[in-house]
C-alpha cells in the first residue's frame, strides 16, 4: 500500500505580505483606536519590522493606556518622521489611514504578522551563526538566488544597518546640545572641555552628513530625540531641575552646527 504524500508545512509569509499587513494594521489603529486592543492581543512590540510601524503601535499602546487620542498627528512626535519610502512620514500615515482595511481583519493580519515573527526568531534563528548566514546571504544575492534569501531578516538586519549611521548622528548631537544647555545655563563653570567635546562632535556629525546626504531628509527627528535625552543628561550633571530647561530644542540646527563656543570665554563673556 503507498504512502501518501507527506505534507509539507505551509511556507511562512514572504517580506511583501509583511510589510502589506504592517501597513494595513498601522492605518487601522490610526483609523479605528479601538481597535488596538484586539491587535495587541496577539502582537508584541518586537513582531513588527518596520521601525515606523513598530513605533505607532508602541505610542498607541501606551495612548491607549493614557487615555489620549490617537491620530497621524498626535503620535508623530513620538516616532520617526521619516516613511519607510524616505518621504514624510505625516502624508503616510495620512495615506494608511484612507486605505485601512475593514476592521474585521484585524485579527488576522495580526496572526500573520505573528506567525511570521515565529518564523523568523526560531530556534534556527537564534542559534544562527551570524557570520556564516551573512556570508550565506551575500552569497545567495551574488548568484541571484533570491529564493534561498531569509528576506524578513535580511531585511531587518539592513534596517539595523540604517539604524546605526542614524544613532551616530543621534548621539553627536546629543552631547552637543547638553554641552550648549550647560554652557547656557552655567557660565561660571565653563571649561574648555565642554569646547573640546562640541568641536569633536560638530566635526563627526559634519562627516556623517556629507558620507550619507540622506540622514539631511532626517535632522528634525534626530534634532528632537537627541534633545530629549541632552535635558536629561544636562540636568544630571549641572544639578539643576529638568524644568530649568526648555522642553522644545531651542537651538536651531545651524545653532547646534556653527555657534561660537570659545576658549577661553571671549571678553564681556560672564
Amino acid at each position: 500500500m503507498a504512502l501518501a504524500p507527506k505534507a509539507r508545512p505551509p511556507a511562512p509569509p514572504t517580506l511583501n505580505e509583511v510589510f502589506e499587513a504592517e501597513q494595513q494594521l498601522v492605518g487601522l489603529i490610526l483609523a479605528e483606536p479601538a481597535i488596538y486592543g484586539r491587535i495587541a492581543a496577539i502582537l508584541r512590540d518586537d513582531d513588527w519590522t518596520e521601525r515606523l510601524h513598530r513605533g505607532v503601535f508602541e505610542v498607541a499602546g501606551r495612548f491607549v493606556r493614557e487615555g489620549r487620542p490617537i491620530s497621524p498627528v498626535s503620535v508623530l512626535p513620538r516616532v520617526s518622521d521619516v516613511a519607510p519610502d524616505g518621504g514624510p512620514a505625516l502624508r503616510y500615515l495620512v495615506a494608511l489611514v484612507a486605505k485601512a482595511p475593514p476592521p474585521a481583519l484585524a485579527e488576522p493580519l495580526a496572526r500573520l504578522l505573528s506567525e511570521a515573527a515565529q518564523a523568523r526568531t526560531g530556534p534556527d534563528h537564534l542559534d544562527r551563526d551570524l557570520y556564516a548566514w551573512a556570508y550565506e546571504q551575500a552569497q545567495a544575492l551574488r548568484r541571484g538566488q533570491f529564493n534561498a534569501l531569509d528576506a524578513l531578516n535580511l531585511a531587518e538586519e539592513i534596517e539595523d544597518l540604517g539604524g546605526e549611521i542614524y544613532n551616530k548622528l543621534e548621539s553627536a548631537f546629543r552631547i552637543i546640545l547638553m554641552h550648549l544647555l550647560k554652557w547656557d545655563h552655567q557660565p561660571e563653570r565653563r571649561s574648555r572641555s565642554w569646547t573640546i567635546s562640541i568641536r569633536v562632535k560638530r566635526v563627526d556629525a559634519e562627516l556623517l552628513l556629507e558620507r550619507f546626504p540622506s540622514l539631511k531628509h532626517r535632522l528634525p527627528g534626530a534634532m528632537r530625540d537627541a534633545y530629549r535625552r541632552a535635558r536629561i543628561e544636562a540636568a544630571g550633571e549641572t544639578g539643576l531641575d529638568d524644568d530649568v530647561f526648555p522642553e522644545e530644542c531651542p537651538y536651531s540646527f545651524e545653532a547646534i552646527m556653527t555657534r561660537p563656543v570659545p576658549w577661553p570665554p571671549e571678553s564681556g563673556e560672564s
